[in-house]
């Protein structure tokens, strides 16, 4: 570490401190921009979904313009500029090299931490240190600072582009304000839901209207213009409507709403479909009490090898360059090889840490009418065998199944929350799950995504037990699998990973494309299901 006098830190700015205190302060001044630009970007795509669409498009592009990863000096160098590449477009321009993808992989799960709603500077400062001793650890060679991979967002250019809320505000609510002042005295206005709307409102609905269909400021502007002034007000009322579409459910206590994607309109449906949250009454536990003597020797082992998966608390870490404690072994061998004259290592420390698993998953199943018979059976038996398992591992996990008839009436059933015990109750619930209705995947994934979201662990999951295609009144094919790919999409966004499950033999037509934000599996036989999902699980988190 780098240490200043006073008088040079008195005159260096908060950030230059910042970059000072590494070895290399050009690597830390790359990776603060960009982790800035990713958690900007993050904030901007959460908020306004059209601009992130062109943001991301946009850097798309850039990433295609970037140097091959042969251009570059040395793996220091290659490491930040594909960690910059995924950040901004999700993608990098060539193949990752074999070498580079372990490193890449932890960085990218460093980096999620910035996609939370409270993620500041400060976080990025936190991150940009950790990926900074990841990269440093593991390559060598002097970094040399990276072509810019973006410019910054230049407010007077986006105000150019789509206009400025605030002015077109203050120019609608002034052009009101005048023609009221040419009313007669004591002539009452024609009376309307939006009411004379002040400039603060005005301005909130310019932004709702750009945040949820595109529309830009400068766009509204030129309208008024061409309006007579006692048109104006009448205008926002139709600008309104245009936002609470009169086909737009309205919000109900204890319901959640959540936008539909409409591939017809390539855009979102706002408030298109209601989830109704509702807890499964648990009856008896006579099925758990059956699945776990018919599966006894399978439980055995899969306890067993899950236990073996469990972190074994505080571990020493011996040979290392600094610790809590001297390692006598290697202090020994290096005062040996100091009197044999050789050059003796430096790694004479041992280091204690606490290693823990730090994963929540949430399993969300389908309970619709066509998992009649052996496929809902199958998919109890294996959450039980799940429940299991995880008890043994100690990861947080919850259990929802969804089903429901229509967008008004999504059903997600709480089978366990994250908070519940793994106790007899939730084996109850278990016990009694059956076939209900349809399948409207999506608003059961955005809803399973929200509460995954709230969750603090580093690794936040949702497995998807499906036995098919999505399906629902006014609700399937191409429509029904490109809005469940959105909302898997979504997920991902969120730093949430999917791990689809199917039991559909037909599945491959359409599998490809409806997961294709996420990992799948499809198994060609429901029975082989409770069987094969521990592995699957072990297999994703480990």
């Amino acid at each position: 570490m780098r240490y200043l006098g006073i008088k040079r830190l008195e005159m260096q700015s908060e950030i230059e401190i910042f970059y000072a205190l590494f070895p290399e302060p050009e690597l830390a001044k790359d990776l603060i921009t960009i982790l800035e630009d990713h958690r900007i970007n993050s904030r901007l795509k959460a908020e306004y979904p059209v601009l992130g669409v062109q943001i991301l498009e946009m850097n798309v592009h850039t990433v295609s313009k970037r140097p091959s990863l042969d251009e570059l000096a040395n793996d220091k160098q290659r490491a930040v500029e594909l960690i910059a590449q995924r950040l901004i477009a999700g993608t990098t321009k060539e193949q990752v090299p074999e070498k580079l993808l372990s490193t890449l992989e932890q960085a990218l799960s460093i980096c999620q931490a910035l996609s939370a709603l409270h993620a500041d500077i400060h976080e990025t400062a936190r991150v940009a240190a950790e990926l900074y001793f990841l990269i440093d650890d593991h390559f060598q060679g002097l970094y040399k600072p990276m072509d810019p991979i973006s410019a910054p967002l230049d407010q007077s250019q986006v105000n150019q582009n789509i206009g400025n809320f605030g002015r077109t505000a203050r120019k609608i609510s002034e052009s009101i304000d005048s023609e009221a002042d040419k009313s007669p005295p004591g002539d009452a206005k024609k009376a309307n839901d939006f009411g004379v709307p002040s400039e603060d409102r005005i301005s909130e609905l310019l932004k709702a209207l750009y945040k949820e269909k595109g529309i830009k400021p400068k766009a509204v502007e030129s309208q008024i213009d061409a309006l007579e002034s006692n048109r104006v007000q009448d205008y926002l009322i139709d600008l309104e409507t245009l936002i609470t579409d009169e086909n737009g459910l309205q919000s109900e206590r204890d319901t959640y709403l959540y936008p539909e994607w409409g591939i017809d309109i390539k855009d979102y449906r706002l408030n298109w479909s209601r989830i109704r949250e509702r807890t499964l009454e648990g009856g008896t536990d006579e099925f758990y009490k059956d699945t776990i003597r018919k599966y006894a020797g399978q439980i055995k082992i899969i306890r067993r090898e899950f236990q073996m998966l469990r972190p074994e608390g505080v571990v020493k870490l011996r040979g290392q360059f600094d610790g809590d404690d001297i390692d006598l072994d290697a202090t020994v061998q290096y005062f040996i090889d100091k009197r044999l004259r050789l050059s003796p290592s430096e790694r004479n420390y041992v280091r204690t840490e606490n290693r823990t698993r730090d994963i929540a998953v949430a399993f969300l199943v389908d309970m619709s009418g066509s998992t009649v018979g052996s496929t809902i059976l199958c998919e109890k038996e294996a959450l039980i065998l799940m429940s299991e398992a995880l008890k043994e591992l100690g990861d947080a996990f919850a259990i929802y199944g969804f089903s429901g008839y229509g967008r008004d009436n999504v059903v997600f059933f709480l089978i366990k929350d994250f908070e519940d015990s793994y106790d007899l109750r939730v084996q109850c619930k278990i016990s009694t799950m059956t076939n209900k209705q349809s399948t409207r995947i999506a608003p059961a994934i955005r809803h399973a995504t929200t509460k995954l979201r709230r969750r603090e662990e580093g690794t936040r999951m949702l497995i998807l037990l499906s036995d098919g295609k999505p399906l629902d009144r006014d609700y399937y094919g191409n429509y029904a699998i490109e809005d469940t790919r959105m909302a898997l999409k979504e997920a991902q966004r969120y730093g949430v990973k999917s791990f689809c499950i199917t039991v559909d033999r037909e599945a491959a037509e359409y599998l490809p494309r409806m997961y294709a934000d996420s990992r799948w599996v499809v198994i060609d036989d429901v029975l082989k299901l409770p069987a094969k999902i521990t592995r699957i699980y072990k297999r994703f988190t480990t």
